[in-house]
């Protein structure tokens, strides 16, 4: 009677828990089934993704994972059933991947994951990806993509028709300048017309400006988040107002010391159009003192959505209070400025009294080179003084005189 009533008080508390947060679990080993021959190192069958996501979120699909297995050819993806719907094939050794990494027959209506991250990816040739329209998210994080030159084809994307979300997060290799990757890059955005992407992952990729080519993002017209954090910008130097459906760029953990003027300018043209757009600047090295008022001033008065911006704070400052306090707590009336005009003054003072050593020290070096005869006639007396009492001073002990008991 006692376990039937327990059972009964048990149940709905359990049933209540999986309908809250979802806590069925992903895949049952039943649910798995024989891969390929060709993928026969690899786990296929139903699962959920995205993985250790809650029920509501993830979704059951058939999935083909290949992590983690050193392997060294994809050629084995050429077999890939056609019913796959995610792609997972990280943690192998791929240099460089080969033409219709997934084959060229099978139509793959239902793939719309694929996952190449960690591989040692750094050639792509134009000819990779193929069968590929339905994908909606392509993921190539934490490779050496090498994009500059004749190192990768401009279409290299051109087949992902419908791609949505696209992960390019420390893809890059560190042996070329972020800037010579860059001006590649917007060669293949342009060649590979994707016009449904929304979501674009640039994090820890060592870029320092996107100035040089600002019109970068410009080809992606459907772009709504733009990722750029643990990077070195010092500014949002590039062109944003032709991307009318952006609203998130995410540059935290960048250099900003601060916004620059015509940054804050373009921002507010975009608040006034009506557009709605969130920033995300946490953890940037925030200068305050009075060369960053007007960055204070706006960010207290803008209707753009600065995310996290309670956590906002000083790096560096004056006063030096300021230092640590976040940005919200500083008063601007109270900030102060490095006096440049007395650093200018001293250190003009400093190089013209180190002019003056050097000059008087010159003129004192040719008045001794011209006059060098009677300065030795001058000094040889006292040399000769100084070494015989050197002389004296340096007696070895068993040189110097007895001592004599009377």
């Amino acid at each position: 009677m006692f376990d039937r009533c327990l059972f009964w008080m048990i149940v709905p508390y359990t049933l209540l828990i999986v309908v809250l947060f979802g806590t069925i679990p992903r895949v049952q080993a039943s649910e798995f089934e024989k891969c390929p021959p060709e993928l026969s190192r690899c786990i296929c069958g139903m699962g959920y993704y995205p993985p250790n996501a809650i029920r509501s979120i993830a979704q059951k699909r058939y999935i083909v994972n290949c992590t983690d297995l050193g392997l060294t050819s994809a050629a084995g993806l050429k077999a890939l059933p056609a019913r796959t719907e995610v792609l997972i094939f990280t943690g192998n050794i791929i240099p460089s991947l080969p033409f219709n990494i997934i084959g060229n027959f099978s139509t793959f209506p239902h793939l719309e994951v694929v996952d190449l991250s960690n591989n040692h990816i750094s050639y792509v040739p134009g000819k990779t990806f193929h069968k590929v329209s339905n994908v909606k998210m392509l993921i190539l994080n934490h490779n050496h993509l090498d994009i500059v030159d004749s190192a990768s084809h401009p279409r290299v994307f051109s087949n992902f028709d419908n791609l949505v979300s696209l992960h390019l997060t420390n893809a890059f290799s560190e042996d070329r300048n972020s800037s010579d990757y860059l001006f590649s890059l917007d060669d293949i955005f342009y060649e590979s017309d994707l016009l449904h992407l929304q979501k674009l992952h640039l994090e820890q990729n060592e870029i320092w400006t996107i100035g040089e080519d600002p019109k970068i993002f410009c080809q992606l017209s459907s772009l709504e988040h733009l990722y750029l954090g643990d990077n070195r910008l010092t500014d949002i130097d590039f062109n944003f107002d032709c991307i009318p459906k952006l609203s998130y760029i995410d540059i935290e953990r960048n250099n900003i010391r601060s916004l620059s003027q015509d940054t804050i300018s373009k921002l507010e043209k975009l608040s006034r159009q009506g557009r709605e757009l969130t920033l995300d600047l946490l953890d940037n090295p925030f200068l305050c003192d009075c060369s960053s008022e007007p960055f204070l001033m706006w960010m207290h008065n803008t209707n753009i959505k600065l995310r996290d911006r309670e956590d906002y704070r000083c790096f560096d400052g004056l006063p030096d209070s300021n230092t640590g306090k976040k940005l919200d707590q500083v008063r601007v009336q109270d900030l102060l400025c490095f006096d440049h005009e007395r650093d200018k003054a001293s250190a003009a003072a400093i190089a013209g009294l180190a002019f003056f050593v050097a000059f008087l020290s010159s003129l004192l070096l040719a008045v001794a080179f011209f006059h060098r005869e009677r300065l030795k006639l001058l000094m040889t007396p006292y040399w000769d003084y100084l070494t015989r009492k050197i002389g004296y001073t340096g007696i070895a002990p068993e040189e110097a005189p007895k001592e004599v008991n009377v």
